[in-house]
């Protein structure tokens, strides 16, 4: 595969392992914005799957990658073409440039099927549905890609340019309109009560999903904030 150079690093999260971490964040980000009323933030869960980046010039999907090593990533455009619930082309309103990250991955009944079909056939099922999302989107031969049940859900803003959001909601609220899927559930809310509660209810929640999630992640809602906190 080709490299792709990503024009905004592809970063990755730091971890708060505990409430007392979570505590600390939300005390560091109240300290970072000189505030003491509660901070804004959007809540997602953390999907375990494979990291992509797509890239849209005036609404046409001209190239796909993976997140690599967080600045260089693999050309996989063709085989993310073959994912059904990407969009080729924004038709309402795209901007000039827009870089969207998601996470690719394989549902559970939907990898249970693909390996009963495997064994059937004599061949070795796959290991875990993470692992298969991977390799698959690593086939040299788009064909192959086509034949897996693979999903996104997207979540993240690379670069933008011809449009403006405001805050992670905004984007989130405005990617159905064009086409792509975003999780469900999705939350905002204010101050780290609700953090801790979004995180207690993920952990009832995880069982109950149909995809594998590897824990929550917590995002400043506002784009500003953001930009003056910086990243971690």
């Amino acid at each position: 595969f080709k490299n792709i150079m990503h024009k905004l690093s592809m970063l990755s999260l730091a971890n708060a392992m505990n409430i007392d971490e979570l505590k600390e964040f939300d005390k560091q980000v109240k300290k970072g914005l000189g505030q003491e009323n509660d901070v804004e933030y959007v809540a997602e869960p953390k999907l375990d799957g494979l990291a992509v980046e797509l890239v849209y010039e005036n609404g046409i999907l001209t190239h796909g990658s993976t997140r690599g090593d967080g600045t260089m990533g693999e050309d996989i455009t063709q085989n993310l073409k073959t994912i059904r619930a990407i969009p080729l082309t924004i038709n309402e309103n795209p901007p000039t440039l827009l870089e969207i990250r998601g996470e690719v991955y394989i549902g559970h009944s939907d990898f249970k099927k693909m390996n009963e079909k495997r064994l059937n056939e004599n061949e070795t099922p796959f290991a875990n549905p993470r692992n298969c999302a991977a390799g698959s989107l690593r086939q040299l031969d788009p064909l192959i890609t086509s034949q897996r049940p693979l999903r996104i859900f997207c979540y993240a803003l690379g670069l933008i340019e011809g449009m403006k959001f405001e805050s992670q909601k905004e984007f989130l609220n405005a990617l159905p309109n064009w086409g792509f899927p975003v999780n469900p559930h999705v939350k905002i809310g204010n101050g780290v009560d609700f953090l801790i509660n979004y995180y207690e209810n993920a952990e009832k929640l995880r069982d109950e999903l149909e995809y594998d999630i590897d824990g929550v992640v917590f995002k400043v809602n506002s784009f500003q904030n953001q930009d003056e906190l910086g990243v971690r």
